[in-house]
């Protein structure tokens, strides 16, 4: 008996432990909702609303986006250099 309550007893704690892993999860999920956000608006914009008709208009909308990108990291590693 004292088997089985200690069984139950450690089960119950993995239970717990489990739950509490998804509540932490859950506390960020805003933060993860406004990341998610404007990737999402831009699929939606780019392939839904204006939808590209050749695959060279395909690769100028996703480099566009890279290369500004690429161009705040370059400017933010020469700000911190000095």
């Amino acid at each position: 008996m004292s088997d089985q309550s200690d069984f139950l007893k450690q089960r119950f704690k993995t239970l717990l432990d489990e739950d509490n892993e998804i509540k932490k999860w859950n506390e960020g999920l805003l933060i993860k909702s406004l990341i998610l956000l404007p990737i999402i608006i831009f699929i939606i914009g780019l392939f839904i609303v204006n939808r590209p008709e050749n695959l060279t208009e395909v690769l100028l909308v996703f480099i566009y986006p890279f290369a500004l990108i690429t161009i705040g990291v370059v400017l933010l590693f020469f700000m911190r250099r000095n």
